[in-house]
């Protein structure tokens, strides 16, 4: 059987989406990591609010050992003219530490570890001598932290809110199922792209939608030449180095699948390199 091709490409559709958000909500904030993936999703909903005259915020997690690249494109997002409220949030959060079978776990922005910080605290971030969230406790997952914020921010506007997820199917067959043939979750108007947040299993008055789940790694690189849009100079110097657009990772590099990746950081910012070996255990 031949493949079926829809008359819209994805870059259309993914307008389309970002239009019909911006139609029916007033709370849209979108939550980046300044990886491709997300950083064209931001940048494409700027150009959607600047067409309806409407603002949106953005949720950054700063994961402290990161690529200098990766922050300098942080700080160049910041600058998109329709973004109401920056939240670069440096907090102290527990992540996987696969390098190591005797610390499983290391905690970010960790006081304690202050000294063996791989990056200053920035200065504009929210962090544990500012932070506004009464709900906030030193060492909480990532994933609890993300649900814990769609709820204050809801709470905070008092209206149906949107969030704006960066991720593409294809890297998964379970968020392509999750996404797309998911029956029993509840959705924004039947909008399949969508998905309503749960929180210890009741629904907020929060959506997730993903404007760009149907795209591959080519049409983020398209999207980029065609709409001379900014990316993270990163990829330019791991292209270099000979990984191909689909090996390309920039997320905390202890996890599971990216300590294969972290000897990249020695071709690629040397000077990274000596603190995030000594940022964790790694026996």
């Amino acid at each position: 059987m031949p493949k079926i091709y829809l008359e819209k490409n994805v870059l259309d559709a993914a307008f389309e989406r970002l239009e019909t958000i911006f139609q029916n909500f007033d709370a849209i904030y979108f939550s980046v990591s300044a990886g491709k993936d997300s950083s064209v999703m931001v940048q494409l909903a700027n150009i959607v609010a600047k067409k309806y005259n409407k603002k949106f915020d953005v949720l950054y997690i700063d994961l402290e050992a990161q690529y200098k690249h990766t922050i300098d494109h942080v700080y160049e997002l910041k600058k998109l003219s329709q973004i109401d409220t920056f939240y670069h949030i440096a907090l102290p959060l527990a992540l996987r530490n696969a390098v190591s079978v005797l610390q499983p776990k290391w905690i970010c922005w960790e006081e304690e570890s202050r000294n063996l910080w791989v990056r200053d605290l920035p200065e504009d971030s929210i962090n544990i001598y500012n932070c506004p969230f009464d709900w906030f406790k030193k060492g909480e997952e990532f994933e609890e932290f993300i649900i814990q914020f769609a709820d204050w921010y809801q709470k905070l506007h008092k209206c149906s809110v949107a969030c704006g997820v960066g991720i593409r199917t294809d890297e998964s067959l379970n968020r392509f199922r999750t996404i797309t043939f998911q029956e029993n979750k509840e959705t924004f108007k039947n909008y399949q792209w969508t998905t309503k947040i749960k929180a210890d299993h009741v629904h907020l008055d929060v959506y997730n939608f993903y404007p760009i789940y149907d795209w591959r790694v080519e049409d983020i690189w398209g999207a980029v030449s065609k709409l001379d849009l900014m990316h993270n100079e990163i990829y330019d110097l791991m292209y270099k180095n000979g990984l191909s657009i689909h090996e390309q990772r920039i997320c905390q590099p202890y996890g599971d699948d990216q300590r294969n990746g972290l000897d990249q950081f020695k071709a690629l910012e040397y000077e990274t390199w000596s603190k995030v070996l000594n940022r964790v255990n790694r026996c």
